[in-house]
């Protein structure tokens, strides 16, 4: 039952930059009625020419009524793309940029709007509809009566002291207020914008990436005001928030819908998100000592096991990408993505995974979506139809870095069920515990699905099926709870199927956009953004030869790596694209004792780590932390990305130059003691300490109900 309506007459204004999302203004004249109460405490306000949606917990939304907060068009993609690095291009052909509000309706339950959008050879009639579930959340839905419109924008008032967070792995930026991120999984880029190898990157392929491009975008962020907003909305976005007193959202598809949260902390927000979308699995308990990433068969990897083992390194898992056999390419050493184990390499491949699981160390392997060119499952694949189609209804060859390969169509289900069934046999069966579940960004915009599906639609959610389809497969093999698989790629409801995350292909370098700065920055927003299970590659993985400029691995940068990793869920290393060319964990007789000096500190955080991941399946908070989560009012904290809280009672500040052995960084409030020597700092300030290899900079909270333990756990490895 309709209980209060209202009809407001629009007056129009057109400026010369009419094909702007917002650019027609709608001067709304004032109601009659100025307030709608609806749902479980809810009221929308008119207070002057703004339209205020809150609840006893405060303001959810606030929509100017001086000009448009709503518009619509229809626009086409011009896509170029290389090794998944896109450049898109939008062309809009109408749009409706010009706003009327004919009716606002409430009820017991929702709040409505409806009115018409208007432009030259465009119009739509809208509907908003705003439902209360508790006083703390608010699912919203914007629906356009003229379905061809494929373009949709909402812009919501903000203030200039609202700092904003979230929206993913942002790799650059923390704070995106004055940003204007776009939302779309992708290969991150060579450099992001580190010079000179991005300028190199996009010379020679067009693949150095920026500022924004990402493995995991996610739509959600939440604000300085205690406020989060979720779009399920799957296509390529945009997220303005250049202007300081307002937000642009645009989608590329026909509608919108989400959730608008308001809460007293962003530690409820975040874990009202993750209640909704998902959350992270109990790892098994072989997870928290090393992972020792090597390859070369199997003679060279056990020996490289036995000398970790000899200097004390807690080694738990063998990771092995070349599980499948390796081919020399232009980009270095490329695995054969055949997903049968190349017993050349590692004869008797299930001993030799039973024999170290009898060790105590868990077998690890490697796995994506692709299938190489040539081989029986390749062979089996397209006579079955399994793989993504071009537009020609061929199968879709897709330029990889060295070789030509094809991907498997997941709208499939007959293909869906042929990948977990090579999973379990080949992987599962022949002894691994887990895998790098690689890729899933791939996916061409102008393929052709099994579903019918637009694969522009699809694009994003292609990394989250990918996961989906990895995690049935454990499950219904019966090892759920005792297999890891981690991934690189994703979006919205990821973490509901992966069991880890990692960042993906960082430089081997100290790079704010892509190096060992980026890897930090990357942890912290995506655990605001619901990866609560995050690690990267210890030092690093993608290696270049350049004649400007070399990026190979140094010990130095390797060991600080490792030192930043011991104070994260997984402690993994990856020799990187390049082998030869970087420095590895075992590269001398000082790296391997270094090293497992690392290992075993990060061992001794075992109990700690594992209670952080408890507490991330039950509530969605990440093991590592911002210092925005715990400590919001202090402002301090919106800007820091470069030192970060593992849970609540352990804060880091790592050394991310080159060269460096002494730290500057903020204490927050509080009373923090320094572990090395004891002594007490008052928080709130500023403070500088030493730190040199292997004895990082780690604060304890006092009083803290981990700190105890904490002091007892790191203390030995004092020097």
């Amino acid at each position: 039952m309709f209980l209060r309506s209202l009809s407001i007459l629009a007056v129009l204004f057109c400026f010369s930059f009419c094909n702007r999302p917002f650019a027609n203004y709608t001067r709304l004249s004032l109601p009659t009625e100025k307030q709608f109460r609806f749902g479980k405490g809810f009221e929308a306000v008119q207070k002057e020419e703004v339209l205020e949606i809150r609840s006893s917990q405060g303001i959810f939304l606030e929509l100017s009524l001086r000009s448009p907060f709503l518009s619509a068009a229809k626009g086409e993609q011009k896509v170029k793309s290389k090794f998944a690095s896109f450049e898109i291009k939008d062309q809009i052909q109408v749009r409706c940029n010009s706003q009327s509000i004919d009716a606002i309706f409430s009820n017991e339950k929702e709040l409505i709007i409806s009115g018409k959008l208007e432009g030259e050879n465009c119009k739509s009639y809208y509907e908003i509809r705003f439902v209360s579930l508790d006083e703390t959340a608010l699912e919203f839905k914007v629906v356009f009566s003229d379905s061809s419109l494929n373009r949709s924008y909402i812009r919501i008032l903000s203030e200039e002291t609202e700092n904003i967070f979230g929206l993913g792995e942002q790799f650059s930026h923390f704070n995106l207020k004055g940003k204007t991120p776009f939302l779309f999984t992708e290969e991150q880029g060579l450099g992001r914008g580190d010079q000179p190898i991005t300028a190199g990157a996009n010379l020679m392929a067009g693949a150095g990436g920026n500022e924004y491009s990402t493995y995991t975008p996610i739509p959600f962020f939440l604000t300085s005001k205690n406020r989060s907003l979720y779009f399920e909305n799957t296509s390529y976005s945009i997220f303005d928030f250049s202007k300081p007193e307002e937000i642009t959202i645009s989608f590329r598809e026909n509608g919108l819908k989400g959730t608008i949260w308001k809460d007293v902390s962003p530690v409820k927000l975040v874990q009202k998100f993750a209640l909704k979308t998902g959350k992270a699995p109990i790892l098994p308990d072989w997870a928290y000592g090393t992972w020792l990433g090597v390859q070369g068969g199997k003679e060279v990897v056990l020996k490289h096991i036995e000398d970790a083992k000899k200097a004390g390194n807690p080694i738990t898992a063998l990771w092995i990408q070349d599980w499948v056999g390796r081919r020399k390419t232009s980009f270095g050493s490329q695995l054969w993505w055949r997903w049968i184990a190349d017993e050349k390499s590692y004869p008797d491949f299930k001993k030799f995974c039973s024999d170290l699981n009898a060790q105590g160390i868990s077998v690890l392997g490697y796995l994506n979506p692709f299938l190489a060119n040539e081989g029986p499952l390749f062979e089996e694949a397209v006579k079955k139809n399994y793989l993504v189609k071009n537009k020609n209804g061929k199968d879709y060859e897709i330029a990889t870095a060295g070789f030509p390969a094809y991907l498997l169509d997941l709208t499939n289900p007959e293909a869906v069920k042929w990948i977990q069934g090579i999973i379990q046999k080949n992987m599962i069966g022949a002894g691994l515990s887990g895998w790098m579940a690689d890729f899933g960004e791939w996916l061409p915009l102008d393929a052709v699905l099994y579903s019918g599906v637009n694969a522009e639609s699809y694009h994003n959610v292609y990394p989250v099926e990918w996961a989906r389809i990895n995690r049935e497969a454990i499950r219904q093999a019966g090892k759920e709870g005792k297999i890891v698989f981690f991934t690189r790629a994703g979006y919205s409801e990821s973490m509901k199927h992966s069991t880890l995350f990692w960042e993906g292909d960082q430089m081997v370098s100290w790079g704010e956009h892509d190096g060992l700065i980026s890897a930090l920055t990357g942890l912290l927003s995506g655990g605001l953004s619901g990866i609560s299970l995050n690690h990267s590659d210890i030092g690093g993985y993608t290696t270049i030869n350049n004649p400007i400029r070399d990026y190979h691995r140094s010990k130095e940068l390797f060991l600080r790596w490792a030192e930043l990793n011991v104070f994260s869920p997984a402690f993994r290393t990856h020799e990187g694209n390049r082998p030869e060319k970087n420095h590895q964990a075992y590269s001398d007789e000082e790296t391997i004792r270094e090293f497992a000096r690392y290992g075993k500190m990060h061992f001794a955080l075992k109990e700690y780590l594992q209670a952080l991941v408890k507490e991330a399946s039950l509530t969605g908070l990440p093991v590592v932390r911002p210092l925005y989560l715990h400590y919001p009012n202090d402002r301090r904290t919106h800007e820091i990305k470069n030192e970060f809280l593992l849970g609540e009672d352990l804060l880091v500040i790592p050394v991310l130059q080159k060269g460096e052995i002494t730290v500057e960084g903020y204490l927050p409030e509080g009373e923090w003691e320094h572990l090395w020597t004891g002594k007490i700092f008052i928080g709130k300030q500023e403070i500088e300490v030493e730190s040199p290899l292997g004895s990082p900079a780690i604060f304890l909270r006092k009083h803290g109900v981990w700190s105890h333990k904490l002091r007892r756990a790191l203390l030995p490895f004092k020097r």
